[in-house]
């Protein structure tokens, strides 16, 4: 794995950026609207510029609710490359099953954090 650059802990997420992808894990029972995808979005941006090609792994260890609206017309930065959705219930695959049908980027669902970051990091060459 490679060394976490930052942390930030934002209202609704943590999010952990490294060299080759960016952790968000939302906090339990938090609603998540697209006010606050873009304060995600920004920190980001900021964080991998323009350029920089990333995976976006999306760590959903707890129970929190969106608007799948919101969430899907932001999760299009041109230089994410890919989305990993890790989720460890049943109910929680289901839900990822059904998003990755209205994403655009390439999207894989993993059962453990580890099998994601070992699949981001092969991603961003």
């Amino acid at each position: 794995m490679n060394t976490e650059a930052k942390k930030y802990d934002l209202s609704f997420c943590i999010l952990s950026f490294f060299d080759k992808y960016v952790i968000s894990e939302v906090k339990e029972g938090s609603y998540v609207t697209r006010e606050l995808f873009m304060e995600a979005l920004v920190l980001i941006e900021e964080h991998y510029g323009s350029n920089q090609k990333f995976v976006y792994i999306s760590n959903r260890k707890t129970d929190y609710n969106v608007n799948p609206i919101d969430y899907l017309n932001c999760i299009s930065n041109d230089n994410m490359i890919a989305v990993a959705l890790v989720t460890e219930t049943e109910s929680k695959l289901k839900t990822a099953q059904f998003e990755k049908n209205f994403m655009t980027k390439n999207v894989q669902i993993f059962a453990t954090l580890k099998e994601a970051i070992d699949w981001a990091e092969k991603t961003v060459a």
